[in-house]
C-alpha cells in the first residue's frame, strides 16, 4: 500500500491581470454550496434541478451542474485547482475564451460521464455534479499554453507498510506533471470497467481535458505559448548569468511581440551585463516610452531609475522625458526629478520648455533639497542662455533673493 499526493503551488511565469472570471466562478461554487447546505429554503427555485441526470438531462444542466458540490472536500479540492490553473488560463486567453473552455468542458464532461455510466453500469439515473470536468478542460488548455513551462509542486509520499514518508517541493516540467495526472485518470477510469467504485467522474476528467486542449489549439494558444517560452528562456539565462544567450532569447521573442515594454527592459538588463551600454539605453528608452503610453507611471519611474544607474545621462525623447520629469516631481521623488530635469536641459537646450525644466530643477534644489548654490547655478544659466524666455525675470529675482540670504547669513 502506498500513497502519493502532489499539489501545484507555482509556475515560472506570472499573472498579469486580475482573474475576474476565475474569481466569479469560484464565488458561484461557494455560494451555491452554502445555499444548498445551509439555506435551502431561501430561493424559490430548487437548485437540485441543476444536477445532470443522464436520463433526460440537457445541455443547461450538464454545464450548470459544475457549480454543485457534494461536500467540503469536493468543493475545496476543486477550488484549489480552479483558482490555480484558471487564473493563468484566463490571463492568457481572456475572460471570454476562458468561459467558453470552462462551460463547454463542463457540459461535455457531464455528457460523456453520463454516457459511460449508462453503457457500462446501466445507470442512467444517478446525478453528476462538480466542476472537475470543467477544471480538467482548463488543465488541458493550460497544458497547451504552458507546455514548455515548469511547475512547482508540493508533494507527499507515504508508504505505511515500509514506514516511509517524505514531503517536499520540486520544480518539474508542466508536461510531465500533467501527463502523470492524465495517466492516473486513465488508469482509474479503466479500473472502473473492472467494477471499481464510480463515485469519481474520471471520464468527465478525461473528456474535459482533451476538449480543453483542442479548444486551446484552435484558439492559437500553442503558438502563443511557444512565443512566450522564449521570454521565459531569456529570464532563465539571466538567472544563470548568461547575458548573451538571454539577449538572443529576448530578441527572438520581441520579433513576435514588439509591444511588450517589459521585455525591452529585460533585454536592456541583459545588454548592461554584456557591456553594451548604448544598446541598453536604447531599449530602456523604448520600454519607458511604451509604459508611459500605457499609463504605467510607477513602473516607468522604476525603470528610469534603473537606467540611470548604468547611464547617468540617460534621457527619453523630449516630450516623454519632460512628462516623466513632471511625474517624478509630483510623486515626491525630488532627487530623481532633478536628474531628469538636468538631463533634459542638457540634451534638449533648444526645446521651448528647456528654460522651464531648468527652473524646476533650481526650485527643487532650493526649496526641497536645501542646496541654494546648485539652485543659483541653474537660475544663472537660465538668465545667461535664455535672455528672451518668459521665465528669465523670475530666475533673476530668485538669484537676487539667494544673494540676499547669503549676505544676511554672512552678516550674522
Amino acid at each position: 500500500m502506498y500513497f502519493f499526493y502532489y499539489l501545484p503551488i507555482g509556475i515560472n511565469t506570472r499573472v498579469r491581470r486580475l482573474p475576474v472570471m476565475t474569481s466569479a466562478y469560484a464565488a458561484i461554487c461557494v455560494a451555491v454550496f452554502i445555499l444548498l447546505k445551509y439555506l435551502p429554503d431561501v430561493l424559490s427555485y430548487d437548485l437540485y434541478n441543476l444536477i445532470y441526470v443522464p436520463e433526460g438531462g440537457g445541455p443547461v444542466s450538464a454545464m450548470a451542474s459544475a457549480f454543485l458540490h457534494l461536500g467540503y472536500a469536493h468543493l475545496i479540492g476543486n477550488l484549489i485547482y480552479l483558482t490555480f490553473f484558471g487564473r493563468y488560463v484566463e490571463d492568457r486567453m481572456g475572460p471570454v475564451l476562458f468561459a467558453v473552455v470552462f462551460l463547454t468542458s463542463a457540459g461535455l464532461g457531464s455528457y460523456f460521464q453520463g454516457l459511460f455510466n449508462t453503457r457500462v453500469f446501466d445507470d442512467p439515473y444517478t446525478g453528476i455534479i462538480g466542476a472537475s470536468g470543467a477544471i480538467s478542460g482548463l488543465l488541458g488548455a493550460f497544458t497547451v499554453r504552458f507546455v514548455r513551462s515548469k511547475l512547482r509542486v508540493a508533494y507527499w509520499v507515504f508508504f505505511p507498510l515500509q514506514a516511509y514518508t517524505r514531503a517536499g517541493r520540486a520544480e518539474i516540467p508542466c508536461i510531465l506533471a500533467i501527463a502523470f495526472w492524465f495517466v492516473l485518470q486513465m488508469a482509474r477510469g479503466v479500473a472502473q470497467l473492472d467494477g471499481a467504485t464510480a463515485h469519481v467522474a474520471y471520464v468527465a476528467h478525461l473528456t474535459g481535458f482533451v476538449w480543453g486542449g483542442l479548444l486551446a489549439v484552435a484558439f492559437g494558444q500553442y503558438r502563443e505559448g511557444s512565443i512566450e517560452s522564449m521570454l521565459e528562456k531569456g529570464h532563465h539565462y539571466m538567472r544563470k548569468s548568461e547575458p548573451y544567450a538571454a539577449q538572443g532569447a529576448y530578441i527572438t521573442y520581441l520579433t513576435q511581440r514588439s509591444d511588450d515594454a517589459r521585455a525591452y527592459a529585460s533585454l536592456a538588463r541583459a545588454m548592461v551585463l554584456s557591456g553594451n551600454t548604448e544598446g541598453a539605453s536604447k531599449n530602456y528608452r523604448r520600454a519607458c516610452e511604451m509604459l508611459i503610453d500605457q499609463g504605467q507611471r510607477g513602473e516607468t519611474e522604476a525603470i528610469y531609475v534603473e537606467a540611470l544607474r548604468g547611464d547617468a545621462q540617460f534621457t527619453l525623447s523630449s516630450e516623454y522625458h519632460l512628462d516623466l520629469a513632471f511625474g517624478l516631481e509630483r510623486n515626491l521623488k525630488p532627487k530623481v526629478a532633478v536628474r531628469a530635469y538636468e538631463n533634459f536641459g542638457r540634451d534638449y537646450p533648444l526645446h521651448s520648455e528647456a528654460a522651464f525644466a531648468l527652473l524646476r530643477a533650481a526650485g527643487l534644489y532650493r526649496h526641497t533639497l536645501s542646496d541654494p548654490d546648485k539652485a543659483a547655478l541653474y537660475y544663472r544659466r537660465i538668465a545667461d542662455a535664455y535672455p528672451e524666455d518668459q521665465w528669465v525675470d523670475f530666475a533673476v529675482e530668485q538669484l537676487r533673493l539667494i544673494d540676499c540670504q547669503r549676505a544676511a547669513g554672512d552678516a550674522a
